[in-house]
């Protein structure tokens, strides 16, 4: 969504092509230390690490260029990293500068420090312009030649930037980092506002005459690891900024909430004489009911929709191009939909929000930033609805758009003049009951127990369904059945000789949340009953499917962050082979719970089994049922994951009666 709604802002300036940085930058002429011949001090600690990063130097800032006679945006970073292993100099041999596709200038020099203290230094003009891996566009990529081990690479640039009233910079990575600094530069005319995450608040710095700035200077900066359940892009230190006043505007705060929300509304919603054509076109080709429940209503126009319009990001969002090709970006879709629904005397609400991924919406701090996604809300029936994402439908969201804010943006009318109020209010997650993915077998071993059938039945709702419900219906017919057995190798990872296999509720369109997927079949397993001597080895606890294991050593990082609310619930049925007996059937007996009410915790793990003359029946019921939980109580939750991952490796002990 940021690419439109920015371009489209009343005070943004154009970005005309440089061919000289303005020498009056703050950081014009910026230099390393050019006296300097050895490598700077690390700690036999630091010397362990296959990188560390000992000086980390950003600089934003926004200058008035007099000869153009507007705003233009520019970028001073320092990097100097020294790398102590093959990994560390495959990371650091490279220097990737992100630029404007309109050919403005870099500035930029390397060089390298030997750990003999031989400096070699890299200009510009002799650098190599590697190609952009990715083959796409707004890159340059330069290799650092002499790179060895204990060596030190450092390098600055100066670039342009596109220009843009809000900004965020991220601080911390997986590598520690030494001497990280941050400043914003404006001319005294703008007041900048910065928020940092994960780290200490910016200082407001009064030694630049003639400008503002804010900066933020730290001595060191650990690395961030990699933790299972765990947001960590979200987790590390990160600074968001944006233009907060105007001197010619006084103390009128600029780009607050409620001028997004009637800035975005006019835009979701305005039509114009073509648009309300292209509307009346759409309405009269999908026939759309005009009565009936509400949820069928929405439903039969989101359906239309998504099944008849491309997602194109690239693509015009005005609704007569949009109409007039099927294809439209996420606005696009967002801005039909909603003219749909209120020609149709539907009530909603607009609500825009970021993910949970990198930077959760924060309301407290008023930041365009977060103006990421668009989801529309109808108050009459208290549910959401994601526009611009083709595979999802009423009543569900993207997971990382859930269980956080969002700006929630609602039409009122003023005499005869409309504008619109927005409200910053939690997006709430799905329930563990809408996500499920559970496991309905029944086992049957041969009468020499040689081998077993397995009849396996799966059914997947809510997210777990969005991996391939939504696709099913455009897979080639010769693929599907590679598919099934796919998914079925995903419970029974040896299994063979598949057979009646079927799916069911993989007509397009169709809802997870009202038809889950469902795929059954029968197949052989050579190895789920092994023979031991005169006893038999019956491995149930693998029809669970890949568990995960939570066993790390090393002190939790941070709370914990689950993508969504979910439900396991697994059936198993065998019968016990006549003339045997199973010596440690309570060993499927588990029962974890982590939570304050034990009746119905936040998450737990259950088992057990009945049994009726030779058949056993098994029920496992584990449930995940909180986004959140503090790491001060991670054992808790380990215990629950952990239980599952230590049903997984359950193997019965089949004796012969004597």
């Amino acid at each position: 969504m940021r690419p439109f709604l920015l371009a489209i802002l009343l005070l943004i300036a154009a970005a005309a092509p440089a061919q000289t940085l303005p020498p009056d930058l703050i950081h014009a002429g910026y230099n390393w230390d050019v006296a300097r011949k050895q490598r700077l001090p690390i700690s036999k600690e630091e010397a362990e690490l296959p990188a560390i990063i000992l000086r980390d130097f950003t600089s934003i800032e926004y200058y008035y260029d007099k000869s153009r006679k507007d705003m233009r945006l520019f970028a001073t970073e320092h990097r100097i990293v020294r790398v102590n292993s093959s990994d560390g100099i495959e990371r650091f041999n490279k220097i990737v500068v992100p630029v404007l596709e309109t050919g403005a200038p870099v500035d930029i020099k390397a060089r390298t420090i030997s750990p003999r203290g031989e400096v070699h230094e890299v200009k510009a003009a002799d650098m190599k312009e590697l190609k952009d891996q990715e083959g796409g566009r707004g890159f340059r990529v330069f290799a650092v030649d002499g790179v060895e081990k204990g060596s030190e690479v450092e390098y600055f640039y100066t670039r342009e930037r596109r220009f843009n009233h809000f900004g965020s910079e991220v601080l911390q990575t997986d590598i520690a980092a030494r001497d990280v600094v941050f400043e914003l530069i404006s001319p005294e005319a703008l007041t900048f506002e910065a928020h940092v995450y994960n780290g200490p608040a910016v200082t407001v710095d009064t030694t630049m005459t003639g400008h503002r700035a804010l900066r933020l200077a730290l001595k060191s900066v650990p690395g961030v690891r990699d933790e299972a359940f765990a947001n960590v892009p979200a987790q590390r230190m990160r600074v968001e900024y944006k233009l907060a006043y105007i001197a010619s505007k006084g103390q009128v705060r600029q780009f607050t909430w409620a001028d997004a929300s009637q800035f975005l509304y006019r835009n979701m919603t305005e039509l114009g004489k073509d648009d309300v054509k292209a509307v009346a076109k759409v309405l009269a080709a999908a026939k759309l009911p005009t009565s009936g429940p509400l949820p069928e209503r929405i439903m039969a126009a989101e359906n239309y929709v998504k099944l008849n319009f491309n997602l194109e990001e690239g693509a015009n969002p005005a609704l007569s191009q949009v109409v007039a090709t099927h294809n439209a970006p996420e606005a696009g879709f967002t801005h039909l939909l909603a003219a749909i629904y209120r020609t149709l005397g539907i009530d909603y609400e607009v609500v825009v929000t970021s993910g949970r991924e990198a930077a959760p919406f924060d309301g407290s701090f008023d930041t365009w930033n977060y103006l990421d996604h668009f989801a529309l809300y109808f108050p009459a029936t208290g549910q959401y609805l994601a526009p611009g994402r083709p595979e999802y439908r009423y009543g569900m969201l993207p997971a990382d758009w859930t269980a956080g804010s969002g700006l929630f943006i609602k039409g009122v009318k003023l005499g005869n003049i409309e504008s619109a109020v927005g409200k910053v209010k939690e997006i709430p997650a799905l329930t563990a009951e809408q996500s499920p993915q559970n496991i309905d077998a029944t086992v049957t071993f041969s009468p020499d127990l040689s081998s077993s059938t397995v009849q396996l039945r799966q059914t997947l709702g809510g997210y777990p369904a969005l991996q391939i419900q939504p696709f099913w219906a455009l897979i080639p017919e010769a693929k599907r059945t590679e598919i099934m057995q796919q998914l079925q190798k995903g419970v029974v990872a040896d299994a063979t000789n598949f057979q009646k296999m079927t799916v069911q509720n993989v007509e397009r369109g169709v809802s997870p949340l009202e038809k889950p997927f469902i795929i059954e079949g029968q197949l052989d397993s050579p190895s789920l009953l092994d023979k031991a001597g005169p006893r038999y080895l019956f491995k149930i606890g693998t029809l669970l499917g890949p568990q995960t294991e939570l066993y790390q050593k090393e002190e939790r990082q941070f709370d914990v962050e689950n993508d969504n609310n979910r439900r396991y619930l697994r059936t198993i049925r065998f019968d016990v082979p006549a003339g045997y007996t199973v010596r440690n059937l309570n060993d499927l007996n588990v029962d974890v719970k982590a939570g304050a009410d034990a009746a119905k915790p936040d998450y737990d793990f259950h088992s057990s089994y009945v049994q009726q003359g030779q058949t056993v029946t098994v029920t496992v019921d584990e449930n995940y049922r909180q986004i959140r939980w503090p790491k001060a109580d991670f054992e808790a939750f380990r215990a629950v994951v952990n239980a599952s991952a230590n049903w997984n490796k359950v193997v019965l002990v089949l004796d012969k009666k004597s």
